[in-house]
């Protein structure tokens, strides 16, 4: 029986991208409890500022602040509004402005810095602690009656204030008792109606099975309040962990772009947004093709530059040199009508393009195109030769060649 024939075996598009069908595979999805939306809260203004060496000004912060708005990002992270004026006057700036998305200040559990974000007019807090017991008695030096209550007191005054409030408990996959996490939660509940809980792999070092486990049980515990999940990338996990917590009954996830934050950063804010919509299948309502131009723009300000092989938004991840794959990527193309069938997703859905550089790894097949691309001819033996000068100069420089380079050595073969 002829491929063509088969059941199924068309490629399998989504987003106009062909995507792993094994992600919709009925087992598969059946061990998912995906929510109905999921909210992407970018905290780059704050935890992306906490990088060493970082500091986004006042016009940069209301700047970036209205980009990610434009985009759909719904909630932000403005600042700490406790840290420095600068914070404050940036929330009080945006809040004059007609922004659709949540203007989030990061809070203590201490009432002046509830106050204070009130003051400066934020829409809601991200209401933090450090929940692991010996942070609460070396830390802040309380007992666990006294620290439930603390925490208990900011968020009322945070709702009588009006206040969107999440409280994040973070540090919680290093807890060594169920019970205490579920303790915390619980009174805090039981006092005063938050908006949304969230737990933090505040030191990356869950496992995806792990996330599941502990948003399975916070959903069980807590099956009416929303969830999200914070989590750094200590270990390379960051988006694995995002997706897996969403896919475990997430309903929002806290996310940096450039993967900005303290130490490794968070989860990237386009990493994340990517996987949600190609991977899980779900709508996140933000434009994907800014997230190219929202990373470059954030890398100029912060001073800070990604890979250029970062997932999503690297320089170079739709640059191919190698000679196979430009080959495989044509004839596959030609087959299938998809013309990034050896990428792994569309590079328009990104704003980018595809690029065939050449260079060491080059092949005849490259040479061919990039002379059809002149609407030049050659014979074989000139084309042989072309290539192997490529090779060469590539090897010369360590890089590929541009333009520029291939086009004086086309102009000397065939002369």
């Amino acid at each position: 029986m002829h491929f063509d024939e088969l059941e199924g075996c068309k490629p399998f598009v989504l987003k106009d991208s062909w995507v792993s069908p094994l992600n919709f595979h009925p087992e598969v999805r059946s061990k998912m409890h995906l929510p109905d939306k999921v909210l992407i809260h970018d905290v780059t203004l704050r935890d992306g500022e906490q990088m060493a060496g970082v500091v986004f000004t006042e016009d940069e912060k209301v700047f970036i602040a209205q980009e990610l708005d434009r985009i759909g990002v719904q909630m932000i992270e403005i600042g700490t509004p406790a840290v420095s004026e600068e914070d404050q006057r940036a929330f009080k700036r945006l809040s004059k402005m007609n922004l659709k998305a949540k203007k989030i200040a990061l809070a203590r559990i201490m009432e002046e810095d509830v106050k204070l974000a009130a003051e400066c007019g934020a829409d809601g807090l991200f209401y933090e602690t450090g929940i692991n017991p010996y942070f609460v008695k070396h830390v802040l030096g309380l007992d666990s009656k006294e620290f439930i209550n603390k925490i208990i007191k900011g968020a009322k005054l945070a709702k009588e204030f009006g206040l969107f409030v999440e409280f994040c408990g973070w540090d919680t996959f290093r807890i060594n008792n169920l019970e205490w996490i579920k303790t915390v939660y619980t009174e805090l509940l039981k006092n005063v109606e938050i908006d949304q809980i969230g737990i933090s792999d505040t030191f990356g070092q869950a496992h995806p099975f792990t996330v599941n486990f502990l948003v399975r049980k916070m959903k069980e515990w807590f099956p009416s309040v929303p969830l999200a999940i914070h989590v750094h990338n200590d270990y390379g996990l960051a988006t694995a962990t995002a997706l897996m917590a969403v896919a475990s009954g997430a309903e929002a996830v806290e996310t940096s772009f450039n993967c900005l934050g303290e130490r490794t950063g968070n989860a990237s804010t386009e990493e994340v947004i990517a996987g949600l919509e190609m991977i899980l299948g779900l709508e996140t309502g933000i434009d994907c093709t800014e997230l190219w131009k929202i990373s470059r723009l954030i890398q100029e300000i912060s001073k800070v530059h990604v890979a250029p092989n970062k997932p999503i938004v690297g320089e170079k991840i739709f640059y191919s040199e190698s000679g196979i794959v430009i080959d495989a990527n044509e004839k596959m193309s030609k087959g299938t009508g998809i013309d990034y069938s050896m990428f792994p997703y569309n590079p328009k859905f990104f704003g980018r393009e595809l690029k065939y550089v050449g260079g060491k790894k080059s092949g005849r097949a490259f040479i061919k195109l990039y002379l059809q691309k002149k609407g030049l001819k050659a014979t074989d033996a000139q084309i042989e030769e072309i290539l192997m000068r490529v090779k060469k100069q590539s090897i010369v420089l360590k890089n590929h060649l541009d333009d520029d380079q291939i086009d004086k050595i086309i102009k000397l073969v065939l002369e």
